[in-house]
């Protein structure tokens, strides 16, 4: 374990919530973007309609209405997005039609030098509604086009400067994904995925970043991390909590579940 020398200011990660969608505070924002809901739809529906601000990314849009009408019933059913953002490129005019008729907030955002993904954080701050959140968890897919995978990651970046006080999380249907900037961190594992031998990474996307750690199977001791040497892929853990220090940014990654292990 590092000592408490080592960790000054630590910052303090508890994301059982985002994983189980269980006990979430109302300070959440929910972001849809534009690919299969592979999630449970229990836990889809209950992070959804329990999250204070909920947000539909351009072809998002579809899939939530695709989901909406295919789960039918009084027990099943989704809360309206409060904001309907992108260039509409993807959005159908079906869909578009039907959270018009829910009198959703619609805003066009047509700057191709940004993703609608970015470009709906940017949304959330423009609106005030950043003002009545503490963190964003994005709901996605880490499979299909590499190059949208890593303009997501990109935007993990870009969010540091658009919601300086707001972590932005991605959660994929097996994993949840985010960026520790550089510094000193404790993550609080949820005792299921230590027991299951779930695995979690350290990757150093576009920076080297010399890092430490503790309480995972394979640790790192001051070692440099960075693309063309070190990365740590396919770790998994030791203990309940892992503890990090880093000097640059990384993306943390974690399975929520034993597939694709």
């Amino acid at each position: 374990m590092l000592s408490n020398d080592d960790l000054p200011n630590v910052v303090t990660w508890s994301p059982a919530d985002l994983i189980e969608g269980r006990n979430c505070n109302d300070e959440l924002a929910v972001v849809l973007l534009n690919r299969p809901i592979l999630l449970h739809k229990d836990y889809f529906r209950t992070i959804w309609n329990t999250a204070k601000v909920r947000v539909t990314v351009d072809g998002g849009t579809n899939r939530w209405v695709d989901f909406v009408k295919e789960h039918i019933g009084p027990e099943e059913q989704l809360k309206a997005p409060d904001l309907v953002t992108g260039d509409f490129d993807s959005c159908t005019d079906e869909s578009m039609s039907y959270v018009t008729r829910l009198n959703c907030r619609i805003i066009k955002t047509p700057d191709q030098n940004a993703t609608d993904f970015t470009k709906s954080l940017m949304t959330l701050q423009s609106t005030g509604y950043a003002n009545k959140i503490s963190r964003v968890l994005v709901l996605c897919e880490s499979s299909g086009r590499l190059d949208q995978i890593m303009a997501n990651i990109n935007t993990l970046f870009l969010a540091g400067k658009i919601l300086p006080k707001t972590p932005v999380f991605l959660r994929s249907s097996n994993s949840l994904s985010w960026l520790l900037p550089a510094g000193n961190h404790l993550i609080a594992i949820p005792p299921r995925l230590v027991h299951e031998h779930i695995w979690c990474s350290l990757i150093p996307v576009g920076h080297r970043a010399v890092c430490s750690t503790s309480g995972l199977r394979w640790n790192l001791d001051n070692r440099v991390t960075e693309f063309g040497s070190l990365v740590s892929t396919s770790n998994t853990y030791a203990e309940e909590e892992v503890e990090i220090k880093t000097d640059g940014p990384l993306l943390w990654c974690m399975g929520t579940s034993p597939k694709d292990m």
